[in-house]
């Protein structure tokens, strides 16, 4: 059941569902510039390449799969720098971990407050030193573990070679999709959904403050967007490793 769920349902409900809540906001960081012409701070250009494919295989755009036009995916949206700067948020003076406010340049300031990273406590950078060391790890075994999978070199192994071998990482499959959902539908300051994509996909207009909606724009609501359907959201919950599994084996796109 799950396999025959579309891509763009799937994320609406990932975005919308208990499991999206639940998505650590705070392990979000600050990318650099979209484009890519800023150095990495954690991953070498290698590693980057293959964070770069694995998770453009988990959320596939126009460049991954023809089927996909029109649809950005995670590498449209920079994950890969999302995730980067998460693992080296301490390379910079101000870590970037807690994106500052109340709110950005989107709608009506002159400013982006969002931008500015908040100094953190000694018990949190302790904690946070921590929590990244762990991740740190993970993503050096992970991605050595996928290289050697593929043959060598994930980033030259065809789609199909790639699906196979991340549908047998493990834990660390779980790991790829949630930063790169997070990178996908996070506010643009942690770093990921480069140029709101993310947002366009699900059909979220982004944040409205500081100028809030107008009296005609509510007015005009059409209310609240419905629920995610009970089955789907129980079998996210209850399934999530059935459905990343048969979601790369298969190479279904959400429609």
């Amino acid at each position: 059941m799950v396999a025959d769920i579309s891509r763009r349902r799937f994320l609406q409900a990932v975005s919308l569902t208990p499991l999206a809540a639940a998505l650590p906001r705070w392990m979000m960081a600050e990318a650099l510039a979209s484009d890519g012409a800023q150095p990495f701070v954690f991953f070498d250009p290698h590693q980057a390449g293959v964070v770069r494919e694995a998770t453009a295989r988990l959320i596939p755009g126009p460049q991954d799969d023809p089927l996909e036009a029109g649809h950005p995916g995670a590498r449209e949206a920079n994950v890969v720098r999302y995730i980067d700067v998460l693992l080296g948020a301490f390379s910079f003076a101000t870590p970037r971990i807690h994106a500052g406010g109340p709110y950005s340049d989107r709608n009506g300031s002159d400013e982006d407050y969002m931008a500015r990273f908040v100094s953190l406590s000694a018990f949190q950078e302790r904690s946070w030193r921590k929590r990244l060391a762990d991740l740190q790890r993970q993503y050096a075994a992970g991605i050595e573990a996928l290289d050697k999978a593929a043959g060598g070199d994930f980033t030259r192994a065809n789609h199909d070679t790639q699906d196979r071998v991340l549908a047998k990482a493990g834990p660390f499959l779980n790991v790829l999709f949630q930063h790169a959902i997070e990178g996908f539908l996070s506010v643009p300051e942690y770093g990921g959904n480069a140029g709101g994509v993310g947002w366009k996909e699900i059909s979220f207009h982004g944040d409205s403050q500081p100028l809030g909606y107008s009296a005609k724009q509510v007015s005009e609501s059409d209310g609240l967007d419905p629920a995610v359907p009970d089955a789907i959201s129980a079998a996210l919950m209850e399934h999530l490793d059935l459905a990343l599994i048969e979601m790369i084996s298969t190479r279904r796109g959400v429609r």
